[in-house]
């Protein structure tokens, strides 16, 4: 009976062992994946690239900035476009990428804005990721001032 029990127990700890390393596998691979979109992001912004920041955003993308004032996609494609200092265009540093399930991701993160007068504010930020088909998009993005 111990011989039995002591093979079920390694069974089962060998099968928890092996599902834990599959879903952080699979997490992995979803981080890659959020981590390409970033860096497709910050590529579109540089060339001021309209279509792909388009095809980035999601349809129904919202942003709130640190002034409680709300963006939607194609006000803030046009801020991307148009040079203003905004999140997506600043330095990152202390980035986490957090997945939910195969289709919901959370980015969060800190960035500094220099502004024209080179003063430099700091700001805490999330991004919210879904995944429609095969494609991430940037659902909601928020900013908070770091004082």
């Amino acid at each position: 009976m111990k011989r039995f029990f002591f093979s079920l127990t390694t069974a089962t700890l060998l099968l928890v062992c092996f599902t834990t390393l599959q879903a952080q596998s699979k997490n992995d691979k979803l981080v890659l994946e959020i981590t390409t979109l970033r860096q497709q992001l910050t590529t579109a912004i540089k060339q001021r690239d309209k279509k792909t920041l388009g095809e980035i955003y999601a349809n129904d993308f919202t942003h709130i900035h640190a002034s409680g004032q709300v963006d939607d996609k194609t006000k803030r494609i046009a801020a991307l476009v148009s040079g203003d200092l905004t999140i997506e265009s600043a330095e990152v540093s202390e980035t986490s990428i957090r997945i939910y399930n195969k289709s919901t991701a959370v980015a969060v993160g800190n960035s500094t804005i220099t502004d024209a007068e080179q003063k430099p504010t700091k700001y805490r930020w999330t991004i919210v990721y879904v995944k429609s088909g095969k494609k991430w998009q940037i659902a909601a993005s928020q900013a908070t001032k770091i004082v």
